[in-house]
């Protein structure tokens, strides 16, 4: 393997991201650098920025170089890539990896020749419904006695809420009127992963720290012996 992984980091929002377009920009960049690349994400989904550097290190990089994928530039992920990498440093000792961090898109003079090259045509037609908009089924409150809302934040991430994720919606499966809804960050992130639980409506609800996969099956069951924290 090349001595250096460039990795392409998104920041998906809570509904997630287009992961196709995702994957064909970094086979597109591939096609046209020397080295590896790989995506990561920030929050919200996985890999995580901490699962790509630990890979890049079992295949021997000698480099990692972050490439914040945000047009127009944004401040937050910029800031949040770099406090990631400060925590990975930190909890991977002595792993040893030169973790760099490129310049945004938009300080690239080909960012706006690229934008502006889009307006050579004509564009498409936009042909969608309104009735998309308004679907019926929009309109309904989902069938549960109880919402667990789960922090996707960049630290929570970090701390394995991907894992718990999977935990929770797996459990919840067969647990008829739970509901499990990822969502941004919560705050108390070095308590994570943090999950919130609502009974019904019920604004007000009891939140759950450090819940590994093991709790939040116990937690999706709704086994009186959950700890939290």
């Amino acid at each position: 393997m090349s001595s250096r992984v460039v990795v392409l980091v998104a920041r998906p929002t809570p509904s997630g991201v287009d992961a196709r377009s995702l994957a064909g920009l970094a086979a597109a960049v591939a096609a046209s650098v020397a080295d590896p690349v790989r995506v990561a994400h920030l929050d919200q989904a996985e890999p995580s920025i901490h699962d790509v550097l630990d890979e890049a290190v079992r295949d021997g990089a000698g480099t990692a170089l972050l490439v914040p994928l945000a047009v127009p530039a944004d401040a937050y992920l910029r800031t949040w890539i770099a406090k990631a990498v400060a925590n990975w440093r930190e909890t991977r000792a002595p792993l040893q990896l030169d973790v760099r961090l490129a310049d945004d898109l938009t300080a690239s003079a080909g960012a706006a020749a690229a934008v502006a090259a889009l307006t050579d045509g004509e564009g498409e037609a936009v042909t969608a419904s309104p009735g998309g908009f308004r679907a019926p089924s929009w309109s309904e409150l989902p069938g549960h006695d109880r919402h667990l809302l789960l922090c996707r934040g960049p630290r929570c991430t970090a701390h394995g809420a991907g894992a718990t994720h999977r935990a929770l919606s797996a459990a919840a499966r067969d647990e008829p009127g739970t509901l499990v809804t990822p969502i941004g960050c919560l705050g108390p992130c070095n308590l994570g992963p943090i999950v919130i639980e609502t009974p019904g409506d019920d604004p007000e609800g009891t939140w759950h720290q450090r819940v590994d996969p093991s709790v939040a099956r116990a937690l999706a069951a709704r086994r009186a012996d959950v700890s939290s924290g």
